[in-house]
């Protein structure tokens, strides 16, 4: 067997989909941070919960997570070459998309439809940036 056969096959797309993934989930992220935001305090009762929420604090949150997966994806894609490869490596765009999907656990019993898909999205984002291929400069 030769090294090639024991390398997995990656595709050299997995940038892209992250890029515009994360893109995703900045907006909706963003449209999530705004809507939490306009309400009163909560406190999260069923199902075992048991902390206790601002919906403006959590709205923020939200607000910062979007925008700075939309800065990454932007990166992702290609944008900010003027800065350097940093918005193009994967590891800031992987520790984004963790902390947003911790986060959407934690917000999950206000909005439950809102989060599993941001959670999907965050899942396929870590997958697309740990399975790209790397090239070498």
């Amino acid at each position: 067997m030769t090294r090639e056969d024991w390398l997995p096959r990656r595709s050299a797309g997995g940038s892209v989909l992250a890029g515009v993934l994360l893109l995703l989930m900045g907006a909706w992220q963003v449209a999530i941070g705004y809507a939490v935001a306009g309400g009163d305090v909560f406190v999260f009762t069923g199902g075992g919960y048991w902390y206790r929420g601002d919906n403006t604090g959590w709205g923020w949150v939200n607000l910062a997570i979007g925008l700075a997966a939309i800065v990454f994806g932007l990166g992702q894609l290609g944008v900010w070459r003027r800065f350097g490869s940093w918005g193009a490596h994967p590891v800031p765009a992987m520790v984004v998309a963790a902390v947003s999907a911790v986060n959407q656990v934690l917000l999950a019993p206000q909005y439950p439809l809102w989060t599993s898909i941001v959670i999907a999205l965050d899942v396929f984002v870590i997958w697309g940036l740990a399975t790209r291929t790397r090239t070498t400069t």
